[in-house]
């Protein structure tokens, strides 16, 4: 092996006994769990999907019969699809995080920062400006912000 080597067992790691090792990876990838669903709800729409007001709005337009539309709508099936919801966007976070993590083990805090200035904040910037810009266009608010 290179000098690398270490590296294998996660580097300062591997002084440590087994019980300490296996707490400071529980707590490494807890972390990345809670970062995950604290990611999904506050900017990908959290327990939300996608279709709901859509469902929603067939099943009133088609006129289905009163028995089948209290089942749909009951709080016990509502929860289950609102908790499979987030924890569907919660898993494919987890999935992306570790993915990128596994491809690029050894990226450098110079790397990283250069990336996040020359490629993230473009992006960010784009989109705050964007995202505006469209629903301004389309009139797309919710709200009237001729009044504002």
């Amino acid at each position: 092996m290179n000098n690398s080597e270490s590296e294998l067992v996660s580097g300062f790691m591997t002084e440590h006994a087994a019980v300490v090792f296996v707490f400071f990876f529980l707590a490494e990838y807890g972390s990345i769990v809670l970062m995950c669903i604290l990611t999904s709800i506050l900017f990908i729409g959290g327990y939300l999907f996608i279709g709901s007001s859509l469902i929603n709005l067939t099943l009133y337009l088609s006129g289905t019969n009163f028995i089948i539309n209290n089942i749909i709508n009951s709080p016990i099936l509502e929860g289950l699809l609102y908790g499979l919801s987030l924890g569907i966007k919660s898993s494919m976070m987890v999935f992306v995080f570790i993915w990128v993590r596994a491809s690029f083990p050894r990226i450098r805090f110079d790397q990283l920062m250069g990336f996040c200035w020359t490629v993230l904040l473009p992006i960010i910037f784009a989109i705050i400006i964007l995202i505006p810009a469209i629903l301004y266009n389309f009139v797309l608010f919710p709200i009237n912000i001729s009044l504002l």
